[in-house]
């Protein structure tokens, strides 16, 4: 059991990110540093009253990575003079808002910055000009940038939830249970008796043995 917790933003994801309410209730966000901390106390009466669910933050720090939002970058190939760093990124590809960063040693593209291959200029230049799907940017604007999220794939309710303390609200279980009927209501065009049948085009025939349109298969 812990005492701090995240809020999750019942609004939805952003790409494969959690989306957190922010410090004080001012609107929400992927960044993990600009996520309200709740005690359990606080978590769990949010939890009873409203629809989002939250989620042990010490479990969450210890999954989460650093993403760059393609917002506060250039949208261009940047090489400055003196700057020997350099990251490369996707052109258009996008998680959400992240960007997918090239790493030459798994030959493939992620969008953990920590995983991003560092070039130097010669080598940015080079692959950018044999490569126009491919943007460099210095490393350092990369970085400055950065911010931590937790992605959604990584949520173990089992673990950051009941194992940390919280008890699932009643109205949450409730609607964990509730089954949606697969069979379709019709009124009976004779009597009126109410039938659920599977074909939820056509109407089968009625329950109701003294009705005309009564049927063994309805």
């Amino acid at each position: 059991m812990n005492n701090r917790f995240y809020l999750r933003s019942s609004h939805g994801d952003l790409g494969s990110n959690i989306v957190w309410h922010r410090h004080e209730g001012c609107g929400y966000h992927t960044d993990l540093a600009q996520a309200h901390v709740y005690t359990l106390e606080e978590a769990q009466k949010e939890w009873n009253y409203g629809t989002c669910q939250p989620i042990s933050a010490d479990h969450v720090d210890a999954l989460a990575v650093w993403k760059v939002d393609h917002q506060y970058i250039s949208k261009a190939t940047v090489l400055a003079d003196g700057v020997d760093a350099y990251v490369l990124y996707q052109k258009g590809r996008f998680d959400g808002n992240d960007v997918y960063f090239m790493n030459l040693d798994a030959l493939n593209s992620f969008t953990d910055f920590t995983k991003a291959s560092v070039f130097t200029r010669h080598d940015a230049e080079i692959k950018t000009q044999n490569n126009s799907a491919l943007i460099a940017i210095p490393h350092a604007d990369a970085d400055k940038v950065k911010r931590r999220v937790f992605e959604s794939r990584l949520f173990d309710p089992r673990q950051m939830v009941q194992g940390a303390g919280l008890r699932v609200p009643d109205s949450v279980k409730k609607e964990r249970r509730r089954v949606t009927d697969p069979k379709t209501r019709f009124n009976c065009p004779s009597c009126g008796r109410i039938t659920w049948q599977n074909n939820p085009y056509d109407f089968m025939g009625c329950r109701n043995t003294d009705c005309d349109e009564w049927s063994v298969d309805a």
